[in-house]
């Protein structure tokens, strides 16, 4: 992942199904998850903002990120 898109901050938005969404008002939206262990263990607060890299250290399993729709990164676990 390139390190200004690692850096970009988002914050909680929902959960579903072992995966959460996290989102910012600039439009990015990241997805992040699909392994159940991983998701349990995760210790994410919705009212906090994390960068994009916390987000995947901290949840594991498959990232999505994009902005405003459009893809810009993916990584299948």
């Amino acid at each position: 992942m390139d390190k200004e898109l690692a850096k970009v901050k988002v914050r909680f938005s929902s959960y579903y199904k072992y995966s959460f969404t996290f989102k910012n008002d600039e439009g990015y939206a990241v997805s992040v998850g699909g392994i159940s262990d991983e998701m349990y263990k995760a210790s994410i607060t919705a009212d906090k903002d994390y960068t994009i890299q916390e987000v995947s250290d901290e949840c594991g399993g498959s990232l999505r990120v994009t902005l405003n729709g459009e893809e810009l990164y993916y990584n299948a676990w």
